[in-house]
């Protein structure tokens, strides 16, 4: 970058900073809440339990009206996890106390209780955890969280945590902030690790924008290469927690989510701009509405929609994601293309979409053993005796079939039947509405386009 996009780049850093970073005054106000907090829970629980504020807040690196509050219940070390879930949410609970205070139970490895204290102006996680000296003791996954904090006050300073601030602005305004299932995204103490290991944003953007195969952070006293961590981890992206050398911070970043950080970061390093900031307007496919895409695409789009009952969205999410995947795969089986799928939740109902070619298949090409391979040709001809003919394509024997279904809109109606798919653990599909492009009703539609607009946008 040439000194003077980089100092266009830094121009717009602070002045996405002024907007983003809490007033002192706002500081003091959610200092204030969050003790007040501390000290009607510390009542609750009394003297067995310890209790830590951890998260955005408590490292310095929240956005203005966006506070992530962790308070973590830290637990005699060797309490059982089904006493530790029970107490936390029995205490949680307590804490309503007002008509404008309310709960949610929230999942993670273990159920956590979210409190809303409209009351005195707060809203927090409620995470029970065992209380460990040394990372290496963890009885649970969230143990090593206030550890993390720790790292984070020792090792940062204020203008890395700001540069942490517009990081997440920058990665919120594309949807790539968050590392729940339904984002698969950059978490908070990613986002802080990321900045810590560059020193600086501008840094940070810069190595993305010439990212290559991979991408691996590891702690300056690694013991292996780069080919020995990717097997490990089983991914291209990968940044060793620095508290505990067998954690792999970015692990829950998709690829897609990755790839868009890198183009993202390629853009700006070309041309810096505060649109990049700019939820709205950095989305060509603002203003559109899911009739006129699928009018320009001349694609279809399929709405899957399935029951949810009143489960928790964190249970929910990842099901959903399982059966689009499922779906997806079997579908490609059959020959079929989908060119995008995606995941949302209305209310008390999931949508899974699929956006297709407008295509019938009246046969597919099955993909068969080396004609040398001992016996393999002649059991493949076998099983695929009803084949329509078989095909020396090179080396390879292959059978063309009659397909199953024409069509998708086919396919996932045999869906819906509870047939053709089978989902272990994940949502259940079986009685699944089913609709077609201007056939999808009118309350699902915007909220459908909202989602793919999102897929469509870098």
């Amino acid at each position: 970058m040439a000194p003077t996009t980089e100092k266009k780049a830094k121009g717009i850093f602070d002045s996405v900073l002024k907007d983003i970073k809490p007033t002192p005054n706002d500081v003091k106000e959610m200092t204030a809440s969050v003790n007040l907090l501390m000290d009607k829970l510390a009542a609750i629980t009394g003297k067995g339990v310890e209790l830590k504020v951890a998260g955005s807040i408590a490292k310095g690196t929240y956005l203005k009206g966006d506070a992530d509050v962790d308070i973590f219940m830290l637990f005699k070390k060797g309490t059982s996890k089904q006493h530790l879930e029970k107490k936390a949410i029995e205490y949680g609970k307590k804490l309503i106390t007002a008509k404008s205070d309310y709960y949610r139970i929230k999942y993670a490895e273990h159920p956590y209780i979210r409190v809303y204290l409209n009351s005195i102006k707060v809203n927090a996680d409620l995470v029970p955890a065992t209380k460990i000296s040394d990372p290496e003791e963890l009885a649970t996954t969230v143990d090593r969280t206030p550890f993390h904090t720790k790292f984070i006050l020792s090792n940062m300073t204020e203008k890395q945590k700001d540069d942490t601030r517009v990081l997440k602005a920058l990665l919120k305004a594309h949807n790539i902030y968050g590392a729940e299932v339904k984002i698969s995204g950059f978490s908070g103490y990613l986002c802080e690790l990321l900045i810590h290991h560059f020193g600086s944003l501008h840094n940070l953007l810069r190595y993305m924008s010439r990212a290559q195969d991979y991408v691996i952070l590891f702690p300056k006293d690694r013991t292996e290469g780069d080919i020995g961590y990717t097997k490990r981890f089983h991914t291209n992206f990968i940044v060793i927690d620095p508290v505990d050398k067998n954690r792999n911070v970015a692990a829950g970043v998709s690829q897609e989510s990755l790839s868009r950080f890198v183009i993202i970061s390629k853009k700006f390093m070309t041309n810096p701009s505060i649109e990049f900031f700019n939820k709205g307007k950095a989305n060509a496919q603002a203003g559109k509405t899911l009739s006129s895409f699928i009018k320009e695409s001349a694609l279809d789009v399929h709405a899957l929609v399935v029951k949810t009952d009143d489960k928790s969205e964190d249970v929910v999410w990842p099901q959903l994601r399982k059966a689009a995947n499922i779906i997806s795969n079997r579908a490609t089986q059959l020959g079929f293309r989908i060119y995008l799928h995606s995941e949302t939740i209305n209310k008390n109902e999931g949508i899974i979409v699929f956006v297709t070619p407008k295509e019938q298949i009246g046969s597919r090409i099955i993909k068969g053993p080396k004609a040398n391979l001992g016996d393999a040709p002649l059991r493949f001809i076998e099983a695929h005796r009803k084949a329509i003919g078989f095909l020396a394509e090179g080396d390879t024997i292959n059978a063309m079939e009659k397909s199953e279904y024409k069509t998708f809109s086919d396919l996932l109606a045999e869906v819906s039947k509870g047939r053709q798919v089978l989902i272990k653990n994940g949502a259940s599909v079986k009685g699944a509405k089913v609709f077609l492009n201007e056939k999808i009703p009118a309350k699902y539609s915007s909220i459908i386009y909202a989602d793919l607009s999102k897929k469509l946008r870098i």
